[in-house]
Order: structure tokens, then sequence, then C-alpha cells
């Protein structure tokens, strides 16, 4: 490998940003992934950190290659996604936090137009591009926070593609109906690729621990727009994500774990979010519709073994 990521500032200095990335066997990912924050960083002082689960590819040595200054944070797999991410996070050194999934590309100038927004706006919780399929089409993870009708007219439902123009659809995929290449405000934006100040991160005790995999991110956002910071997206730079592509979908017992886990962390996200108890019947009347949507996903699974239901593809 030719390419080696050098540092732009003194060792002594702290980063302006820390990108945190969470890594099991995506080696073939990660090394694209590693190069395009070289084009991506323009003044930016960068610093990587690496949360590697005990990768049985070579993703450590690929890591190391390209960027020798990486510090590489070995876990165990058991540990999961959002608490190897908090591992993480106690490591980083930069003013800014970059969540970055391994199976991302970020586009041109992407890091310094994202610190630059955050140097200019300090009401400002969270930051991300616009997040792209490998077509460049828009991925519709920039979103409001849904609303019960999304479980019928969500992301991927049969029903949204069927009637895209419906109303629900357009108010909760903001990403996809705002055409405006200035930055706009949303309610949730994907941890695949998203940056925090740093010391806001370590006040709210970065990702809640109660969630598996999925919603942690929109369930933080939520939590810091509670405070009062706003949940903005810059449209003008891009990162290009190949969802569904890590190792948490690659055999069919891992779908169905992964479609159950969607639906539990979505009850979690949406009590959370509208701060619902338990002695509240809407706690147990949502955790009822997303049991019956568990059931439909699982059947849904077992017609179709080899496509994940809940993450991965394009949509």
């Amino acid at each position: 490998m030719d390419t080696k990521i050098e540092p732009t500032s003194n060792h002594s200095e702290k980063p302006l940003i820390s990108v945190l990335i969470v890594n099991r066997n995506s080696a073939r990912y990660l090394e694209k992934c590693l190069a395009s924050l070289c084009q991506s960083r323009g003044e930016s002082s960068i610093e990587c950190v690496l949360v590697d689960a005990e990768s049985e590819d070579d993703s450590v040595d690929v890591a190391k290659s390209l960027w020798p200054q990486i510090k590489v944070i070995s876990v165990k797999p058991s540990l999961g996604y959002v608490k190897a991410n908090n591992v993480g996070l106690a490591h980083v050194t930069g003013k800014y936090t970059m969540y970055l999934n391994s199976d991302t590309e970020v586009g041109d100038h992407c890091i310094s137009a994202l610190c630059d927004f955050l140097e200019r706006n300090p009401d400002v919780g969270v930051v991300t591009a616009r997040i792209l399929n490998p077509d460049g089409t828009d991925q519709g993870v920039i979103r409001r926070f849904p609303s019960p009708m999304n479980g019928l007219f969500g992301r991927r439902s049969v029903l949204s593609r069927i009637f895209p123009n419906n109303r629900w659809y357009r108010a909760y995929m903001l990403s996809r109906t705002t055409d405006s290449r200035s930055p706009f405000e949303t309610d949730i934006v994907s941890a695949c690729s998203m940056v925090v100040p740093t010391e806001l991160l370590s006040r709210v005790g970065g990702m809640n621990e109660k969630f598996r995999f999925y919603w942690v991110d929109a369930e933080m956002c939520g939590r810091l727009k509670q405070r009062g910071y706003k949940i903005m997206c810059v449209p003008e730079v891009s990162v290009m994500h190949h969802e569904g592509k890590g190792t948490s979908t690659d055999s069919f017992v891992k779908r169905l774990k992964m479609t159950v886990a969607f639906n539990q962390d979505a009850h979690l996200a949406y009590v959370n979010y509208h701060r619902i108890s338990r002695v509240n019947p809407v706690f147990w009347l949502t955790g009822a519709a997303l049991g019956v949507r568990t059931v439909a996903m699982l059947g849904l699974l077992c017609l179709r073994p080899h496509k994940a239901t809940s993450s991965g593809g394009k949509n």
C-alpha cells in the first residue's frame, strides 16, 4: 500500500476532530474509508480511533499501514456496537468526535466543512453530511422522528413504495424531500456518519447502552434536542455508505436476531424520545404494535432468507 496518512499538526497539540470507527472483519471497506478521510479533512487536524472486535481478517494491519498514527483499541465481539463506541469515546482527544462506520467513504472536504460548521454554530449538537447510496441516491437516513403511521409508511415499507407521495412518508423522509443545498435542521441523523462536540458527548454519557444496535443515534439526537441543541445536515458535502455490508447481517441467524433488535430498539427510542413512562398505556400499545411488526418482518425474512429486513440494501 503506497498511500500513508500523515498528521497535519504537532503530536503535542490536540486534534480538531477524532474519527471513531468500530470494526470487525471489514478490511476491504475500512481501507477505502481511511483513504477517503485523507481527502476530506482539508487542513483540519485529525486523529483516528479504531475499536476492533477481534477481527479475523487483516483489518488492523490495513489500518496501521494506511494510518500509522491510528489508535487501535481491542475489544471482545460480545461487547457489541454501542458499548464499543463508548469504549472508543474514552480514548478520543479531539474537540469534535465523528462516529463513522467502516463501510463508508467520506466525500471531498467533508470533514473540514462539518468542523467549520460546528465552529460557527455553537448551538448545534450534531451535524452530518448528506448520506448517499453507492449509486449516488439519497439513503434516507436523515429524518424527522417517526410517527406511529411510519410503522406503515416507513423507509422500506411496501406501502411507501406503492404510495411514495403520501404525506406521512414525505414528512418523515426529510433528506429525500429537501432539495435545498443550504444546511437544514432535522430530528435524526445516522451514526454511520455524525459529528458531535466531544465535551457535549462526555456530558450526556455517549451512546445509551440500553440499546443493542439500532435507533441509538435517534435516541442520542433526541437527548440533545431536549437540551436545546440543533440537529443539522450540511448537504453540500456527502458520505457514501455501503449500508448493510457489515457483519451484523451476514447469516440467516444474525438477520433473525437483528430484526428483533431493530423493533425492540425502535420501541425504546420512541418511549425515550417522547418521555413515555411504563404506567402510560401508550408504552404498552406501541410495544404491542411493534411486536406485531416484528412477527410480520420475521415471516417475511423466512420467505426471503437471504435478504435482511431490518437493514441493508437500497430502498
